[in-house]
């Protein structure tokens, strides 16, 4: 009991139950007397239809998990095999053609040309900005 209650208990003892009508006893319990008895069964209805799954269901879910898993985990192994192997390829045709063979000739004595117009285009910047300051 409460301290509330308790103290209640001890002042009814002392006036004694001198009173001559029925004893509302306060013992913090709701009273489920006032719901109607359609609320009543409506309850006990749903009070029976179980949301739980049953330890069959669940195992079975759990085993078509685990399945999902292994299948994904199959795929990525594959898939890792795969990018592995095109690698692997990769890197022996690149070891294959050793170090003084370039891809492709055609791109070096392109990138000397460019290399060329830079330095010409540098100069003619120089002389433009020389001349600009003497004007």
């Amino acid at each position: 009991m409460g301290k509330n209650q308790a103290y209640k208990a001890m002042q009814r003892a002392r006036v004694g139950s001198s009173s001559a009508g029925p004893e509302d006893v306060d013992d913090g319990m709701v009273d489920g007397s006032f719901h109607t008895p359609e609320w009543h069964a409506a309850r006990l209805a749903s009070l029976k239809t179980s949301h739980t799954v049953t330890w069959e269901e669940f195992k079975k879910k759990q085993k078509e998990e685990e399945m999902r898993k292994g299948e994904l985990e199959a795929d990525k192994d594959k898939m890792m095999r795969e990018y592995r192997a095109q690698l692997d390829a990769e890197r022996a045709i690149k070891l294959s053609q050793g170090r003084n063979h370039s891809s492709s000739k055609h791109s070096r004595k392109k990138d000397k040309k460019d290399k060329d117009t830079k330095k010409h285009k540098t100069k003619k910047r120089k002389l433009c900005r020389i001349n600009c300051l003497l004007e």
